[in-house]
Order: C-alpha cells, then structure tokens, then sequence
C-alpha cells in the first residue's frame, strides 16, 4: 500500500495550463451538449471547443433502438470523440454516452450513467469522467386514449422531459421524437389513434430535450475535468481517478469495521500507480447505525 493521504496529490493548476490552455477540441454531438460542455472546458482548462456541422451521432446507436448500439457505452463515447476530430482536424476531442438501466447499488431504482471522454493525442491521454443518478422518469408505455397519454406526460414531468410517440413498441415508421409541448403532444396522439388502437409512448432521453439528463452530463463533465486536474505522483501524468473505495470506516461506539469507506482508492491508467486515501468522508469513525455488530 502506497502512502496514506487524507486528500489526492493535485499539482497546481499552471503546470496542467501548459498542457492545455488556448488549444481547441472537438466535440462530438448533434443534441446540443456543448452548452453545458463547453463552458467548463474553457473556464477549467482554458480549452475552446467547437462542434462539427453534420455529425450523425445517432449512427452510433439510439435510444429508441432504431439503431442500435454497437459497441460499449465507453466504446462509443470514445467512438464519437474521433469522429469529431477527424471532422474538425483537431488532436484533441471530447463526447459523451448515456445509460439508462438497473442501478448498480441500489436493487430497485433506475440509473442514469453518463460518461464523458477526453481524447489528448498530442500527449497521448484518454481520460473518462463519470455521473450516476437515480430517475424517475424513465419510463414507456402504451396509451388507448387521449387521458392515458396525459396521464403519463405527467408522470414524467413533461415538458422537462421529451416525449418519443410511435404506434407500437418496435415499430419506428412515422416514430415522433423530440414532443416538447402540449401542442405537440395532442396533435402528435391524434394522428396516430386515427390509425391506431394503441399507441406507444417513452421518455425522450436526447440531451436536448431532457433538462435532467442535460444537468448530469455537465456533473460528469466536470468529474471528468476534475480527473484532468489531477496528476499522478509517480508519473505525473494527468487522469489520476477514483475506482474504488474500500469499506471498514470503524463503528464509533465498538471500533468494529463498518460498510463504509476506510478508503478511498485512485489509479492512474498510464503507469497502473494506485493511491489510497483515507477517511474520504472526513469522518474518522462511523455513526453506530451503520454498524452491524452494533444493529444486527
């Protein structure tokens, strides 16, 4: 085990500016993600970024399963990333992938897992960020009347939320995407229960018409600038990232070992250099609620 620290080594910010400050990246999206992404670039880093026209993000997979995707929710960050500096010209590129799906803690709740990438090949990094937040309004369903689909419209908090309409679940001819407005919304509903029985209605999850998801990508955005931030101690290398913490924070009424974390764990993808970092929380001792020797 490396050095017990309380916080991770961060170098100053100047040495990071040489690297970065007054160069440009490219940013793959065509779902307007550049106006949570490209603030925090510029005013962290001191990089512009600048959006292809014309790139198809959605030939690398969508929402609606229309197209699926191909390649790892990583993968195709990265995927995108390259697309729009091939476009561009540009060494350096940034995109973001969406999940939405179980929650990898919590067995009932459902997850929105936004990754973000920062592809440097002039220096060679590849470096990820990361957000994971529990929704409520990741939903679908099927509608037979007007009051069904407003009953739902409902339940999503539209229009902070997008609609997507179609006539069945796996039929995307005349599919609707992008409904953002009560108008929208009738008219759309409609047109379809004149040709159709049932109709089928889910969540837009696009970025551009989703206000939730738009917010977790700028938290993971700036967990991803924050990794940039912090360089590794042994080959200073920037990305240093948290991967896991370690359990054992003890009770503070048995000195037990609890659930929570005793460490935090960082490690830098160049050189496989692993920091540990205790007591995360700043709290040396865990509350005796939380230990099971104490509540059994």
């Amino acid at each position: 085990m490396t050095k017990e620290l309380r916080v991770p080594t961060i170098k100053p910010i100047n040495s990071i500016e040489l690297l970065f400050s007054g160069r440009c990246a490219a940013l793959g999206t065509k779902h307007q993600k550049e106006q949570v992404i490209t603030p925090l670039f510029l005013k962290e880093l001191g990089i512009k970024v600048k959006v292809p026209r014309d790139l198809d993000t959605d030939k690398f997979g969508t929402f609606t399963l229309d197209r699926p995707r191909l390649d790892s929710q990583k993968q195709t960050a990265a995927i995108k990333a390259r697309a729009a500096m091939a476009a561009l010209e540009l060494d350096i590129g940034i995109a973001s992938e969406g999940t939405f799906g179980p929650h990898p803690q919590l067995p009932f709740g459902t997850a929105n897992t936004e990754i973000v990438v920062f592809i440097d090949d002039k220096n060679g990094l590849e470096i990820y960020g990361g957000h994971v937040e529990t929704v409520s309004y990741a939903q679908s369903t099927s509608a037979s009347n007007l009051e069904e689909v407003l009953s739902f419209a409902e339940r999503i908090d539209f229009p902070k939320h997008g609609i997507v309409m179609r006539s069945a679940e796996k039929k995307y001819k005349g599919m609707v995407k992008g409904i953002v407005s009560q108008e929208e919304l009738e008219s759309a509903a409609k047109t379809l229960f004149k040709k159709h029985r049932t109709i089928w209605l889910e969540t837009d999850f696009r970025a551009h018409v989703n206000q939730s998801r738009m917010k977790h990508i700028a938290l993971a955005t700036q967990n991803l600038i924050d990794n940039i931030k912090r360089l590794c101690p042994e080959c200073e290398t920037p990305g240093l990232h948290r991967i896991a913490p370690k359990p054992g924070l003890p009770c503070e009424n048995c000195r037990q070992p609890t659930d929570l974390p005793l460490f935090d764990v960082y490690e830098c993808d160049r050189c496989d250099h692993h920091k540990y970092v205790k007591f995360p929380s700043q709290k040396e001792t865990a509350y005796a609620g939380n230990c099971d020797y104490c509540n059994p």
